[in-house]
Order: C-alpha cells, then sequence, then structure tokens
C-alpha cells in the first residue's frame, strides 16, 4: 500500500481506528465464520472501502478477519508506485483483522520449492492442466489454521485457468494481445507460473476456512481473479467495492453464478433484473432528481465519465441551436462534412480484463480494428474514433497510433487523444456512440444520443443501449443504426433516454452510500484524510450508521448493491427524503 501522508498522522489514526473497531465488530468466538478482504492496491482508499464493507459483515455475524496483499515485480513495474505491506499490516491490525497473508510472498515460496511441474507438454500458457501444483504446494498457516496441502476437489478448469493466464499476461505487458514472441519471453513464463501458483493457493485457502464472504476491489487477473474463481467453486458471495464516489459495492452470491458464463455476466444479468423490478417503477418519483444527476454529469470527471480526460465543460449546451453551431465548429476541426451524420468510436483501454465479461470479437483490439476497417469503406458518414484517456498505462505497443496510421488520409476518419476533447464538444458532435462496454453507452443516451454495444457492461441489460448479440448482428446493428442516422430517424427513444438517466441517479446518488466511515474518492489520500476519519471514529456514534445499516440490508435480502436507502420501501416521496 502507498501512503501518501505524513507517517505521525497515518499513526495517530490508526491508534483510534484500533479502538473504534475493537468496539463495533462482534468479538470472534467458538463456530465464528471467515471472511477474506482484499488489500492488494496500492492506493489507501480502496483499502478504506474493502475493510470498511468487511467490517460491516462482522457487525451482523461474528468472523475472523483475513486480508490477503502483497506485490511483486511484475505488478508494481505495470501500475503501482510504490507498495508497502508493513502499512497493510498496521492498517489491518487497526481494523481488528486476525491475520494479514502476503498471496505474493506466498507464490514466491510455491516457486522455491520446485515441487511443481510444466502445465502440458506444450510448455507454460497452455490449457493441458493445472500447472503442476495441485497436491505439491508449500505447507502455510493462516489465523493458527494450517491450509490442507491437497482439497479433495479437482483443480480449476483448465480452460478458466488458462484465460487469466492470458488475461493476466496482457495486462502485465502492456498489450493488446499475446504473440509468440511474448508467449517465448522470460516475464510471460514467470507471469504464468506465478498465475498457476496462486489458483492452487487460493483454492487450498477457500478449502480450509470455506469463507462467509470475499471482499474484493477487483474481480480480474491472477491476484485478485483468482480468489473469485476459487469463491465460485466455494459458494462463497463476492462483494466487490468500486472505486469511485463514496461507499459503493456491488455484490454477487452464489445463486447468481449458476448459469452465468462469468462473474461479470451474473452481475449484468442481476442488475438488469434489478432495474426492471425496482428501479424503473420509481422513475416517477425520483425524476428531478434524475435530471439533476445528468445535468451535473455533463461536467463531471469521475468515475463512470472517466472515458473523457480533459477539463471539465465550461459551457452549458442548453438549446438545440446552440449544439447546432458548436457542432459545425467540431466538424469543420475535424475536417468532416458537417451535412453528415458523425459516429463516434470510444477505444476501451485494450489490454483490460480481456475476456471476463460476455464479449463477441477475439479481443479489444480485434474489435477496434474492424470496426475501423468497416468504418473506411462506410463513407456516408464521419467516424471520429477516441482513445482511452489512461491508455498509456494500458498498452506500450502505440496500438491506437498504429490503427490511426493505418486509415491516414480518409477525410471521413479522424483519431483523437481523448484529452483534447472537451466534453461539451463531443456531445455536440456525435449522433452515434460505439464502444464495446465503456461507460458512455450509459450517458450518450442520457442526452438523447443512441449507443451500441459490441460486448455486455454491468448495466447493458437495463434496457438504454443496443446490444449486440454476436458479431454479425453488431454489423448488422450498425448498418442499421447508420441507415437511420442517414435517413433523419430518431434513434433513442423517450423510455431509453429516461432509462439512462435514472441509471445515472441510481449510480452516482442510490448506490453511494455516503458515511463518515469512508471519506468521498474525491478527498483524496492526504492527512486530510486520516483526520477526517480520525474525527468520525471519535466523534460521530456508531449506531445506524449508513455503511452497517446499507452492508446489512444488501447482505440480508441478498441484492446486487450497496442502496444509500430502502427502495423496496420507497415511496412517492423518495426524492424529497
Amino acid at each position: 500500500m502507498r501512503l501518501n501522508a505524513a507517517t505521525a498522522e497515518f499513526d495517530r489514526f490508526l491508534a483510534v481506528a484500533s479502538v473504534y473497531w475493537a468496539n463495533n465488530v462482534r468479538p470472534v468466538g467458538p463456530g465464528a465464520g471467515t471472511i477474506l478482504v482484499e488489500v492488494l492496491h496500492q492506493d489507501l482508499r480502496v483499502a478504506l472501502r474493502t475493510l470498511t464493507v468487511a467490517n460491516g459483515l462482522r457487525r451482523i455475524f461474528p468472523a475472523r478477519l483475513i486480508v490477503l496483499t502483497g506485490s511483486d515485480p511484475d505488478w508494481h513495474d505495470a501500475l503501482w508506485t510504490r507498495f508497502d505491506t508493513g502499512l497493510v499490516r498496521k492498517l489491518a491490525a487497526a481494523y481488528q483483522a486476525d491475520d494479514v497473508l502476503d498471496v505474493h510472498e506466498l507464490v514466491d515460496t510455491y516457486l522455491a520449492s520446485g515441487a511443481g511441474r510444466p502445465p502440458g507438454a506444450d510448455g507454460p500458457g497452455d490449457a493441458a492442466g493445472h500447472g503442476g501444483w495441485a497436491g505439491r504446494g508449500p505447507a502455510f498457516t493462516v489465523a493458527g489454521r494450517g491450509v490442507p496441502v491437497a482439497t479433495g476437489r479437482e483443480p480449476l478448469d483448465a480452460a478458466e485457468l488458462a484465460a487469466n493466464r492470458y488475461a493476466t499476461a496482457a495486462r502485465l505487458l502492456r498489450v493488446p494481445r499475446l504473440t509468440d514472441a511474448h508467449r517465448g519471453g522470460e516475464q510471460y513464463r514467470r507471469i504464468v507460473a506465478r498465475t498457476d501458483a496462486f489458483a492452487d493457493a487460493y483454492d487450498r485457502l477457500f478449502a480450509a476456512f470455506t469463507p462467509d464472504a470475499l471482499v474484493t476491489s477487483h474481480v480480474d487477473y491472477n491476484q485478485w481473479g483468482l480468489a473469485v474463481s476459487a469463491a465460485r467453486r466455494y459458494g462463497t458471495p463476492i462483494l466487490h467495492v468500486q472505486t469511485t464516489g463514496s461507499l459503493k459495492s456491488y455484490a454477487i452470491y452464489p445463486e447468481d453464478l449458476d448459469a452465468a458464463p462469468s462473474p461479470r455476466a451474473a452481475l449484468t444479468g442481476r442488475i438488469g433484473e434489478y432495474f426492471e423490478k425496482t428501479l424503473w417503477p420509481l422513475r416517477e418519483s425520483v425524476r428531478h432528481g434524475a435530471e439533476l444527476v445528468s445535468w451535473r454529469a455533463k461536467g463531471n470527471l469521475g468515475r463512470p465519465s472517466w472515458w473523457r480526460g480533459g477539463a471539465t465543460a465550461s459551457l452549458d449546451i442548453r438549446t438545440g441551436t446552440e449544439r447546432r453551431q458548436l457542432r459545425a465548429h467540431a466538424a469543420h476541426r475535424f475536417g468532416f462534412e458537417p451535412d453528415r451524420p458523425t459516429v463516434a468510436v470510444f477505444n476501451h483501454a485494450v489490454s483490460d480484463a480481456l475476456g471476463t465479461n460476455v464479449e463477441h470479437f477475439a479481443d479489444l483490439a480485434d474489435w477496434f480494428e474492424r470496426t475501423a476497417e468497416y468504418a473506411a469503406e462506410r463513407t456516408d458518414v464521419n467516424w471520429l474514433f477516441v482513445d482511452h484517456p489512461s491508455q498509456g498505462l494500458y498498452d506500450a505497443t502505440g496500438f491506437f497510433d498504429t490503427v490511426a496510421d493505418r486509415h491516414a488520409g480518409r477525410a471521413n476518419l479522424a483519431f483523437v487523444p481523448s484529452a483534447k476533447l472537451a466534453k461539451n464538444l463531443l456531445l455536440s458532435l456525435t449522433d452515434l456512440g460505439v464502444t464495446v462496454r465503456g461507460s458512455v453507452s450509459n450517458e450518450l443516451p442520457a442526452y438523447g444520443i443512441p449507443a451500441v454495444q459490441a460486448g455486455w457492461s454491468e448495466w447493458s441489460a437495463c434496457g438504454f443501449s443496443r446490444v449486440a448479440t454476436g458479431v454479425d448482428d453488431y454489423w448488422s446493428v450498425l448498418d442499421d443504426a447508420i441507415d437511420g442516422l442517414r435517413a433523419g430517424t430518431r434513434l433513442v427513444s423517450t423510455e431509453q433516454q429516461e432509462r439512462a438517466r435514472l441509471w445515472h441517479w441510481f449510480y452516482r446518488s442510490a448506490a453511494d452510500v455516503p458515511t463518515s466511515l469512508v471519506p468521498h474518492w474525491e478527498a483524496g489520500q492526504s492527512d486530510q484524510l486520516l483526520r477526517i476519519l480520525r474525527v468520525a471514529m471519535q466523534h460521530v456514534e456508531s449506531d445506524g450508521d449508513p455503511a452497517f445499516t446499507a452492508v446489512r440490508r444488501m447482505w440480508r435480502r441478498r441484492e446486487p448493491f450497496l442502496t444509500r436507502f430502502d427502495l423496496a420501501a420507497a415511496d412517492d416521496d423518495l426524492w424529497e427524503g
């Protein structure tokens, strides 16, 4: 974990937090359960979210708390600036954890033991086997309990393990896809070996404790995703906190995973059901709030609008005339025919969590390249291709620029870094948005702009974007949408726009729990954050704290989110309340 605050201020906070949590979780006795909580992210704000949700559960039932932490050179080089496990141990002790397991150190022990074998005849990286660790991993003890060497279960499905290896290697190598050259490299072989060791270590850990919950900030890659895979195999609920807003978390329960291809896909289905059953009937009572949130989101750079990287909007587009004026300026800037419709294609971070939801193309790069080829043939519209603002953290190959160079000289195609586009300009120019799973698919419909998705996102079952059912359907959807644009057909219904605005309201308001135990993300990581927490824990009584109320409601009702208030019992005065 990284500390962006004074050590003395951190120590003062820890002293207060230790007293607070010692008096605010149930004591552990015989028969107590176990909660695994991940602190594998360097940001203190992420740790506060996972630990607070875990302790919210410990107010419902007594449980040991085991913290998973650690890092390795590959993760450090790809993502982190600093990671100090000593700070995690201090924080975990203050939050009354029973033990801290450095899972990366454990994996190092696995590899040093030399007890494994190559996963298949073709060498590391194939799907032929588990990696050779089942029944061969080193002994280790957690929370005073010896972890069994063998679980008595079949190892993780070979195809699932191979997919995790691939996605982890692509992310750590920061490449859109793996080539034979990557597979022949030392770093790739190291990543594969560590991934196989993670799979066995998590299997054994879950077999030893059969945890009541896994609280995590991510559900992808080896260090997080294989814990999620183990949770699925052992029937453990997964609470997935969000790195935005105040306290936000999704929840995925064992029964959700029975027929779903992945945890993210299961979540998509549950969100769609919840939206129809609980949210949509409330649309009249929250209409004012939904309109307000959508208005504020025009200039808001907080997630889920992190695809936009430049300065906040300094101008509110209030009328159609103002939009047309700005649109004409934008078309001139990019050399577009001003009277033609413009399709904006939003490139996703190309190595990000490959294959973790339903995606119809081979990978994110394949979708982007093939869409650019399609666009080159559709000269009847303008095409604006926008990169991801964090692309540099996910791609070391210059992928976006390579595709742009491939199509240089085509008058109807423009490739533009998102940081160079004001949000108002983008909203004024775009007539159709295209993405795989990006947040533009929920933002654009809120402003009356249709969106097409080539894959699933959390919200893609909520009815405000058009989600392709396969590759062939994707091309058909694009053809239909472009033909509709040229014919002047309105492609977003009033209901779709209302649904998108309702989702805006829900994600930014109803599913965001304000609590003094988790300062808003925008409070940063400095001394100020620690002082806010110290004051809250010393002077604000915990009874009825929104964090605890929300966790209890979500857990007992098996709801897919934390919510600020009880939506199931909401009435016409909800917004006024």
